[in-house]
């Protein structure tokens, strides 16, 4: 029985150790990319909750999924957004309101100009 809670401590050590402490150097390239995107996060929350001045904290990205977009194999040419097998993100960036709720805001930057813009939003209410 010892064995066993020895064993599964040290698994979930392992797991939460990792993951639970980020390194300085990702702890910079998180803060980096949620300045880029503070102009995008800011619109974003006027057009969500119609305020002028929107208040938001405690900021984290919580994914990022790289896509490539699907390569034509005829010659004929369409207009897109991204251009056929260009690189574009999709971040999920989790904000704090000052009533307590989380908003879940997933930007998407498939653009010609590869500009973030909401893709769609959650809002978590704490009541």
């Amino acid at each position: 029985m010892a064995n066993k809670l020895l064993i599964l401590f040290c698994f979930l050590m392992t797991i939460f150790s990792s993951k639970a402490f980020a390194e300085p150097r990702e702890i910079l390239i998180e803060n980096a990319l949620l300045q880029q995107l503070h102009s995008v996060i800011v619109s974003s929350l006027k057009d969500i909750y119609k305020e002028k001045y929107p208040q938001f904290g405690c900021s984290r990205i919580t994914l990022i999924n790289e896509r490539v977009t699907v390569k034509r194999k005829d010659k004929k040419a369409s207009p897109v957004d991204a251009m056929h097998g260009a690189t574009f993100f999709e971040i999920t960036v989790v904000i704090c309101r000052p009533n307590k709720d989380n908003v879940e805001l997933i930007l998407k930057n498939d653009t010609a100009t590869a500009q973030y813009y909401l893709l769609s939003y959650k809002i978590f209410s704490s009541k």
